[in-house]
């Protein structure tokens, strides 16, 4: 174990030290980094970013407000159906964007 110090600036601000960024595997402007604080002490450690779960693009999220803007065209049970509803919603608006825009499937 050794001690690395660095100075306090501006708005108390710190740069990592090389040999901190080299044990966190940090490189240049990339990686997060967290702060452990139990009482008086803090450790900082790397945190692995976490996969986002949107099943969703943000065209899709784009379709999906205008489709909530409509009137309502059908009564969904539970989230499974409103999911599958949407699924199915964005296949239809994806493949009529194709085939407007000269990329629909030949067969």
């Amino acid at each position: 174990m050794r001690m690395v110090t660095a100075p306090v600036g501006a708005k108390a601000q710190i740069t990592l030290p090389k040999a901190v960024r080299e044990a966190l595997r940090l490189s240049d402007r990339n990686g997060l980094i967290g702060f452990v604080i139990q009482g008086d002490r803090v450790a900082i450690t790397r945190v692995e970013p976490v996969p986002s779960s949107d099943p969703f693009s943000d065209a899709e999220w784009h379709t999906i407000d205008q489709l909530a803007a409509q009137p309502p065209t059908a009564t969904l049970q539970n989230s499974e159906q409103a999911l599958q509803y949407l699924q199915r919603h964005l296949r239809v608006a994806r493949s009529s964007r194709h085939a407007r825009d000269g990329r629909g499937t030949h067969g």
